[in-house]
């Protein structure tokens, strides 16, 4: 029960048994000795939540008994325009990377569409309206492009579900952070979708996809606070070489000034040894 209360909570829904406390003699009567034992779970909750709760109880049962819900499942993309179902199988290493820790990039992919997002087995299932699901499918293609190289996007004047913001290339590596760490940190925060596309001249763009406008906002400001902090430090460190300057100069300054001092002592402790031996 644990279980079910936390998919009602994520999407909103009311979810119990049905009884199907089937009688020895209506089995017999209606000839159905062969009752596999599963039972019939209602779902009651809007469109979306319903179908979000059902794709999350698919996926776990599909856990327990591979096949169950995809084994003959095939890729489909559906025409409607209102909310639908397209599904996209993934051999392992793509469901691997498309699934991310803790399941964190699907997480960002759906949100980021706006579409909902779930893997039963190998099978991305993606549900919402006709734009909601184009663009799931099209983050996910871009994702899983990622694995071999760089991505480029064709149609980016196009889109209304970009933001733009140039980064100069010697900062690239301090946005993105070790292995991607500041970069997802920012698509966590926002619920966006964010990846560099290919250089052009001293600056890359970052690409921040979103449905949500209010969102891009929020991950353009995390990622200049980044470039900005990085130009900073950049700043501080050049001051300190400004005109030929360098601490290291000070600290072998400092020690020749100490060794003179002791050559000073030395020779302030050698008179004073003379004049001693001279008055004996």
């Amino acid at each position: 029960r644990a279980t079910l209360g936390k998919i009602e909570e994520e999407w909103g829904t009311l979810m119990f048994f049905m009884s199907t406390n089937m009688r020895a003699r209506d089995r017999e009567a209606d000839g159905r000795r062969d009752f596999d034992g599963s039972e019939k779970l209602a779902i009651f909750g809007s469109e979306s939540g319903r179908r979000g709760a059902e794709l999350k109880i698919m996926s776990a049962v599909e856990t327990k008994k591979p096949g169950k819900y995809t084994r003959d499942v095939r890729k489909y993309t559906s025409d409607e325009e209102g909310f639908a179902s397209d599904t996209y199988p993934m051999d392992e290493s793509e469901l691997a990377y498309a699934l991310g820790k803790d399941g964190a990039t699907r997480r960002k992919l759906a949100s980021a569409s706006g579409c909902i997002m779930e893997y039963v087995g190998q099978v991305a299932f993606i549900c919402g309206t006709y734009d909601e699901r184009k663009r799931a499918r099209t983050y996910l293609k871009w994702l899983l492009k990622q694995r071999h190289g760089a991505v480029y996007v064709d149609d980016l004047k196009s889109r209304d579900d970009v933001t733009i913001v140039p980064v100069p290339r010697d900062c690239i590596g301090y946005v993105t952070g070790n292995r991607g760490s500041s970069l997802r940190n920012v698509e966590e925060q926002s619920g966006t979708f964010c990846f560099v596309e290919g250089g052009r001249g001293d600056e890359e763009q970052m690409l921040i996809f979103c449905h949500s406008a209010r969102k891009r906002d929020i991950a353009e400001r995390l990622i200049n606070d980044l470039i900005n902090e990085k130009l900073r430090d950049e700043r501080d460190d050049g001051y300190d070489r400004r005109d030929g300057y360098d601490r290291r100069d000070d600290y072998d300054r400092r020690d020749d000034y100490n060794r003179r001092d002791d050559y000073d002592y030395d020779r302030r402790d050698r008179r004073r040894d003379d004049d001693d031996y001279d008055r004996r």
